[in-house]
């Protein structure tokens, strides 16, 4: 199995400077917006980097080789798709020839919160095996990210972001702009007569800096295989 990127996404970041002041409460010139960019666009990439995914939508081509001769129409599952969500299927080749829309379908199975997409083979609208030495299929995968627009209707059936995915995004912007203003390396301070506070320091075994932020992002995260 192999995979191409086609038309890579054009927008990484997951969340809106407006989104970002309207929930964390920030005024609208501290941070500056050069600074909100920059913040989102770092919590974007780390975001996609602990799931192991792209968000943004993408044109994707992937092939799938086997010794298709011992399928059988009871193994006729599909193929898993390596992309999700799937928008929709721009071709699919058998050995180079294209196969008619109707002799395919997109199975989708749902599993809290992230679903599988697979690729069925059809015959007079019945599953069957995949025959043949190779399957190639294109196809658009990937979420609606906040700020972009549905400019043309009918070219992508792309759901929206998760709400809880832009939710950590602005997690850990808000954990970005508190550290931003006091010595990272303080822990605990005491201040006699008045109080003491002590910040949250992420530990050893933490990938993100907000403990919320990772146990909501796991849920997405795609498994690696060696």
């Amino acid at each position: 199995m192999s995979l191409t990127v086609i038309a890579p996404s054009k927008v990484r970041d997951l969340t809106t400077p407006a989104n970002v002041r309207a929930d964390l409460g920030l005024s609208d010139s501290a941070p500056t917006s050069e600074q909100i960019g920059r913040f989102i666009a770092q919590a974007s990439a780390l975001a996609a980097s602990f799931c192991r995914r792209t968000f943004g939508r993408e044109t994707v081509r992937e092939r799938f080789e086997s010794d298709w001769r011992r399928c059988r129409d009871e193994d006729a599952e599909g193929l898993l798709l390596s992309r999700a969500p799937v928008g929709r299927i721009l071709f699919v080749k058998v050995d180079g020839l294209e196969l008619a829309p109707a002799s395919y379908e997109v199975v989708e199975q749902p599993a809290h919160p992230v679903s599988l997409f697979y690729l069925r083979h059809l015959i007079d609208g019945e599953p069957r095996a995949w025959i043949g030495r190779a399957v190639t299929v294109e196809y658009e995968a990937g979420w609606l990210l906040p700020g972009e627009t549905r400019d043309n209707p009918g070219t992508t059936t792309a759901p929206d972001l998760p709400a809880d995915v832009e939710r950590v995004v602005i997690q850990l912007v808000g954990a970005a702009i508190s550290v931003a203003g006091r010595d990272a390396m303080v822990k605990s301070e005491t201040v006699e007569g008045v109080g003491s506070t002590s910040w949250y320091v992420q530990g050893a075994s933490a990938s993100l800096p907000h403990p919320e932020a990772e146990a909501t992002l796991a849920q997405y995260r795609r498994m690696a295989f060696a």
